[in-house]
């Protein structure tokens, strides 16, 4: 009877032991998901950081201006190409102030359209050129 009891008494802590290890799996797989979801929006934000609208909208803010065209040394050590120094555009005229202080939806300051809230060029033209000026190497390939 005492082994029994002895018995019983035994498989009863091991089962308590067991149903507490499964609470703090449980608990640590919710902590998991937790930060998993974190990392996940970490990264959706870096991305959103990282587009070519969002740098270049960051690299005006700083003062910074598009590249004139590169030169570049060839394998034997010549220079290929002239570079150009890169130049701020013009400064945006001054904003007109109007009568009643209220501007139209969806229009500038001077009466003309809005620039796009995109990150794209507001000059129409896009910030790199899609194909390179000729006399200079294709950068992607290295010829």
């Amino acid at each position: 009877m005492t082994l029994l009891a002895g018995g019983l008494i035994s498989l009863l802590l091991l089962n308590s032991a067991v149903n507490q290890d499964s609470f703090e799996l449980n608990k640590l797989q919710k902590e998991t998901n937790g930060y998993t979801d974190e990392q996940q929006q970490l990264q959706q934000e870096v991305d959103g950081l990282s587009a070519p609208g969002a740098l270049e909208q960051r690299a005006q803010q700083m003062g910074m201006v598009p590249g004139g065209a590169p030169a570049f040394l060839t394998p034997t050590g010549k220079v290929q190409g002239s570079p150009t120094p890169a130049t701020a555009p013009p400064a945006p005229p001054s904003p007109t102030a109007t009568p009643t202080g209220a501007q139209p939806t969806g229009q500038g300051p001077s009466g003309s359209p809005a620039p796009p809230a995109s990150g794209a060029p507001a000059s129409g033209t896009p910030a790199v050129p899609s194909t390179p000026a000729s006399g200079t190497p294709d950068t992607t390939t290295g010829r």
